[in-house]
């Protein structure tokens, strides 16, 4: 008979780690907003960490923007959940503590806003994707974008993250509580910046004092985040029902490599996340552009070219001699080149471990989850390297295939079904014939890189030869001229 994860259960749960601590110990300092799978496996597991070490504080409140899924899955469980960390041979098992409870927007709004409010909450976290900023190409506040366009309208009511955290942010400043820290983790270049830049706009739209107070009293540290954290399937769950007699509805499943890098940049008191292998530097920007130009890019080049080829999952076309070859490729020919490495980073082996990551097989991460979204991602990923490659007068045809390989998939219904964007729609409507002149016409969505004609010109014979040749034909090509 099963035995669902709980507080009671969990004294039968012999083969994972437990919290190191009485839970009914733990006060909630941190609020996160995006409770996903990333961030059960990433932040909350160095935060865990902190707790086990004697610093009850940091009990962490999470609030999901949308969904109310991850708090009924959770509720039954007391909060507690299981990382299943898989390398190639063995399965580790923790049962973090750490969340004190999962609330949502839609549901819980006044809440959310009391706990941005609280003076008892030091730090907010955020992995709400991209997209969940509402920010512009060129990392502005989006105020035409709906969510915001609603809590300008309805500022007591906010639904985007942006709009949640002003409104709140002002209520903090009418209570006196004091500074607090907002430290977004997502894959978003200058995440801290680009995120101080939607509050405060979206504050002073409100056209209230508190945009002034926001800077003086609340940091947006910058941050690095890297870690798999495939999306757990069923089978998943059943494989560790199976494996462990133990239901758990919230499990996550991770690879056993984590890196978190912050800028040492804090308004008020924060966890000791360094004693749990996290990194405090003064300049996050080094580390960052190297993660999101090697890592983040040869992932998404996996992710397109490998479901034009046919494979589910980016271990499979890892397996593919000519996929795993052009991703080599990829790190050392075009992208690598252009970077500069903070001196203690030997960049070889960082390439090397890329490519060890994206092979094993006990990590099932599909390449439609890792294609979501990649409007808004190539600007982070790709574009500044094609166009670093433009300024010095270099080719990059690799990247430029990829970027092809995104429209392709995007425009063709046999892959575009397998995975979201939130230019999916907008690019069906465009004929095969003008695509690329219509995606140039729309650079305020896609970016300013659209706007030369050389790189349309060549996205337009990459998108031709895609459809005459198969992807490896064409990577074999590429790799051989280059």
């Amino acid at each position: 008979m099963p035995v669902r994860l709980s507080d009671h259960s969990l004294k039968d749960f012999d083969l994972a780690r437990k919290p190191a601590y009485d839970r009914r110990d733990i006060t909630p300092g941190i609020l996160h907003i995006g409770i996903g799978g990333f961030h059960r496996a990433h932040q909350a597991v160095y935060t865990e960490d902190v707790l086990a070490g004697g610093d009850h504080r940091w009990g962490i409140i999470g609030a999901s923007v949308r969904s109310t899924t991850m708090r009924n899955r959770l509720i039954p469980q007391n909060f507690l959940y299981t990382v299943c960390t898989k390398g190639a041979d063995s399965n580790e098992y923790q049962v973090i503590g750490a969340v004190k409870d999962v609330l949502t927007i839609s549901q819980h709004r006044h809440q959310l806003l009391d706990l941005i409010a609280s003076p008892q909450i030091k730090v907010i976290t955020l992995t709400i994707t991209e997209k969940g900023y509402c920010l512009t190409p060129s990392r502005e506040l989006d105020e035409q974008h709906p969510d915001i366009q609603h809590d300008l309208s309805n500022p007591d009511s906010p639904v985007s993250a942006p709009g949640l955290l002003a409104t709140g942010l002002k209520q903090r400043m009418e209570q006196g509580s004091g500074p607090i820290s907002i430290i977004s983790c997502d894959n978003l270049s200058g995440n801290g910046r680009s995120t101080q830049k939607a509050v405060t706009a979206i504050a002073g739209l409100y056209a209230g004092e508190h945009a002034h107070w926001i800077r003086d009293h609340v940091s947006f540290p910058n941050t690095m985040v890297d870690r798999i954290v495939p999306a757990t399937s069923d089978k998943d769950t059943l494989r560790f029902l199976q494996q462990t007699g133990i239901e758990d509805n919230g499990l996550v499943i991770c690879e056993p490599f984590s890196q978190w890098i912050i800028e040492n940049s804090f308004a008020a008191e924060r966890p000791e996340w360094e004693s749990a292998g996290a990194q405090i530097v003064d300049d996050v920007a080094a580390y960052e552009q190297i993660k999101l130009r090697l890592l983040n890019t040869t992932h998404s080049a996996l992710a397109y070219l490998g479901l034009l080829a046919g494979y589910e999952f980016i271990h499979q076309a890892m397996a593919d001699p000519v996929l795993s070859g052009f991703s080599t490729y990829l790190l050392d020919k075009e992208i690598s080149p252009l970077l500069q490495s903070p001196g203690e980073l030997d960049l070889e082996h960082y390439k090397r471990s890329i490519l060890e990551r994206f092979a094993n097989p006990a990590i099932q991460y599909r390449t439609a989850q890792v294609a979501n979204d990649g409007s808004h991602k190539l600007q982070q990923r790709i574009y500044p390297t094609i166009a670093e490659h433009s300024r010095r007068n270099t080719d990059s045809p690799g990247l430029v295939l990829v970027v092809a390989a995104w429209l392709h998939c995007l425009n063709t219904a046999k892959y575009a079904s397998q995975f979201s964007d939130p230019a999916a729609e907008m690019i069906r409507t465009y004929s095969g014939d003008n695509l690329v002149e219509r995606v140039s016409s729309e650079s305020t969505s896609f970016g300013v890189i659209w706007e030369d004609a050389k790189f349309r010109t060549q996205i337009k014979d990459a998108a031709a030869e895609l459809k005459q040749s198969s992807v490896q034909a064409l990577l074999q090509r590429i790799m051989v001229s280059n």
